[in-house]
This record gives C-alpha cells, structure tokens and sequence, in this order.
C-alpha cells in the first residue's frame, strides 16, 4: 500500500475541518426581551448543524435558548459628530464609501457562529460608525438573529464544553446546509468565514459555503468567490484582512496545509483585488495575520493536564495511513482539541490510547507542523511586500496579540486587556475570536493607524462601553 505524505493529505483534507469556534453569552434570564419572540428549531435541524460542524458538536453537554438583542442594547448611541475624511475621499462630489473583504475576523464570527450581535460589532462596522458614515452589512434579520447558531461556557475542565444557542435560526427549510439569503440591496461588507487570499471557497468547504451563498450566488463549480463582482466595486477606502481562517483551519487539521496552501508571493484573487482598487484611485488599510497558536482554545490542554492522566499510554500516528506508532513526546507533541483527544482528557480510554495523526500538532524533524501553521513568513513576503509596492499602511494586529498574551496591552480608554479565555475580556469562550470588546480593541488599532499614515483625526471606540457585550 502506497503510504501518502502527512503534509499532502491533510492539506487536503483540511478544508473538511469547520474553522468555528465558541464564546460565552449569558443565560436567557439575564436579557432583556428585546421583542423578538423566541421562536425554536425542530431537533433534526440542530442535529444536523451540530454533524455538519465539528465543533459545535465537539464537547456540546445541551442545548440553551438566548433572546436576539436589540440594536440599542449592542451598540452605542451615534455622536453625530463629523469626520473630515478628504484625504482618503477619492470622489468629492459623492457620498463617502468604505468596503471590507476579509475572513471570520472581519465578518464577526464569534461564540461559535455568525449571528447579528457578532455583525454589528465587527471592527469594521464600528469603525464606519466613528466615521460618522454608511456601512452596509448581510445582517441576519432580527427573527433569525442567532443566525448559524453559536455556543455558551458550560465549564472548561478538564477541556472545555459548550451549550449551543438553538432558536431563531437563519436556515433554509429547516437543513444546515443552507442559510437564508442576504435579502438586501446595498453591501459594503464582503466578509465571511471561510474567505481565502484566494477570495474563493472550495466545494468541499461547506461552512464556507453557507456563509459566502448568502451574499453571493456561487454557481461554479468550485464555488469560486465572485471576485467580478469585487472587482467591480469602487469605494474611497477599502479595509482587507485574510489568512488567519486558513491557518487556523490548518491547526484544526493537524498541521496540514500552511495558510494559503501555495507560495504566499503567488498573485492571488486577493492581490490582484487590491491592485485594482488603488488603481481605481482607492486608498486602504491591509491587516496582517496573528500567530494563532498564541490562541488560548489551542493551548488548554496542557502538559501538567496530560501528565496527570493515568491509566493511559498515549501513541502518535507516525504517516496518514500507517500502522506504525510512537511514543506521544510532550517536548515537541502538541494535542489539538479534537472528538478523540476530549474523550482523552474526560477520561473514557484506558491503557494504550493510539492518537491519529490528526490529533496531534509536532514539531518532529523533518516534518515540523509549526512552521506551516505560522504567519511570520505570510506577513512578510505577502501582507507588508503588497503593502509595501501599492503604498498602503499595515496594521500590525500580530504585534497586538503578542503585547496582549504577555500582559502588556491597555485601551486608550484605561482598560488592561486580559487574554484569559474564561472571563471573556478580550477572548470570547472559544479562546479563537475575540468579543465585542476585542473587535473594539482592534478597530482601535486599525484608526489608530489610519490617522496616522492618512493624517486623519477620527476618534476611537469607547471600548469600555462593549466590555461586557
């Protein structure tokens, strides 16, 4: 039998892992009734949602019932003020326009799924909101405003579990497989899980593909994103991030795959989308991509943890395929949060506990798993190296994770930013995506850096205001 290479089969298979994630939302006697009527989901559909994304089936102990918020409650009032945006305005005789086209970071994916609390706080909707300007987003309505569905803290020992948020759903006819359409007629938000620097989805990335057919119709067949349709856009100013949902996939998947899958100097859907927005006299903000395996979900289960097991000898898969196994080596073994490696940690094997290769991230000579999974080489030679040749700033949002994992990061407004996934600071309860209050964080980071290349005096987010959100 023919033994394929580790790298190559679970970069392929990779695209079958869901990139979601979870966080931590208050029961339903905590809400206020926003006047959205709770309405339930029939049981098939949740069992379906749950099948059809790992994690939101992977330590799920129950279901839970939230109320959709209303607006108010999410949101800050509007000042009203007026921002003097000439300088990034390519057309002064129009009304202002900024567009974003990014990932789950940009959509705002968070608690497990995407749902319109998570939307109306995304960094780039309230970054438009401190421009005092329109920004059009594929909201869910306010009856499906829970969206894919999503996940609250159930406990966190000795891996972490969830209850999954099952009422006003946004999907078709009752099947997980498809969500309602974006019914409305202005887009500015080009945002969704799953988006690729190659700004498509490929058919086997289903998740992917629920997001991106609400806003776009699909209809190649490998559902490539409709870069005619980007590419047709002409905004003033433009806000791009992606690659952090393709490594954080690759994580997911043990490994397999690196950010993008090719050689990150490649043209890609991405670059050439950006080419063509500075050429259309656009000016723009690009993001670069945070070193995911910083992300407190991918370092809970830790070497004291695993050391206090007993009973077990655990074994790692040594190829895709292969019956050979060796010993499980905390010194260059990491344990991914995976079905086999929570039935470790609860305690449901004993004795010899063999792990396949997809449960376990190595940094074994030869084949070191970590370097695929960095961003060090992305940032350079693709986010600053575009940056760099059309004259756009960067804002440097893997310097902000690596200031807040040690510590050392304060708000503008006095807030210490606490990178500890359980009191749901920066972090919401998946420990990937960050809450209302991180996406404040960052939108901050990103005027920040607006004002200072454009020499532009927009004001920053009062994120205390969205600590608790």
């Amino acid at each position: 039998m023919i033994i394929m290479k580790k790298s190559f089969l679970k970069g392929f298979l990779l695209i079958l892992f869901s990139s979601t994630c979870f966080a931590c939302t208050n029961g339903i006697e905590n809400l206020v009734d926003a006047g959205t009527p709770v309405v339930d989901s029939p049981a098939g559909l949740i069992d379906d949602i749950k099948a059809s994304s790992n994690l939101l089936g992977w330590g799920n102990i129950g279901d839970t019932t939230i109320r959709v918020k209303a607006d108010k409650d999410v949101l800050p009032a509007l000042t009203g003020k007026k921002v003097d945006l000439t300088a990034i305005t390519s057309n002064l005789e129009g009304g202002f326009r900024m567009i974003s086209v990014g990932g789950s970071l940009s959509a705002g994916f968070r608690d497990g799924g995407l749902y319109r609390e998570g939307q109306l706080t995304a960094f780039p909707n309230l970054i438009a909101r401190q421009m005092n300007i329109p920004f059009y987003q594929p909201l869910f309505d306010a009856n499906e405003g829970n969206g894919s569905g999503y996940k609250t803290l159930a406990g966190t020992e000795p891996i972490a579990s969830f209850k999954m948020v099952t009422n006003n759903l946004g999907y078709v006819d009752g099947k997980a497989e498809k969500l309602k359409k974006f019914s409305g007629n202005n887009l500015d938000s080009y945002a969704f899980p799953g988006m690729t620097p190659w700004l498509r989805i490929s058919v086997s990335d289903k998740m992917g593909r629920k997001f991106s057919d609400r806003i776009f119709n699909n209809t190649q067949d490998n559902f490539n994103f409709n870069n005619e349709q980007l590419n047709n856009q002409s905004p003033d100013f433009f806000i791009y991030e992606t690659g952090y949902d393709d490594i954080i996939r690759s994580i997911m998947a043990g490994g397999g795959g690196g950010i993008t899958g090719s050689d990150p100097t490649a043209e890609t859907g991405g670059t050439i989308l950006i080419n063509n927005l500075v050429n259309s006299k656009a000016k723009g903000v690009l993001l670069n991509v945070p070193d995911a395996m910083d992300l407190p979900y991918f370092n809970q289960i830790t070497n004291d943890k695993i050391s206090k097991l007993t009973g077990v000898v655990i074994r790692v898969q040594s190829r895709i395929g292969s019956e050979n196994y060796r010993d499980f080596n905390p010194a260059i073994d990491k344990l991914i949060p995976t079905l086999t490696v929570e039935k470790l940690m609860k305690g449901d094997f004993k004795g010899l506990v063999p792990l396949s290769i997809y449960d376990v991230l190595s940094k074994e000579d030869g084949n070191n798993e970590w370097i695929a999974v960095s961003p060090i080489y992305y940032n350079q030679s693709n986010t600053q190296r575009i940056a760099k040749a059309k004259g756009l700033p960067v804002v440097d949002i893997y310097t902000l994770y690596k200031k807040i994992f040690a510590g050392t990061y304060s708000t503008d407004d006095g807030i210490k930013v606490d990178a500890n996934w359980k009191t749901g600071n920066f972090f919401s309860a998946d420990g990937i995506y960050p809450t209302a209050f991180g996406q404040a964080v960052i939108a901050n980071e990103v005027i920040k850096t607006i004002n200072q290349y454009y020499k532009l005096t927009i004001p920053l987010v009062d994120t205390r205001f969205f600590l608790k959100k």
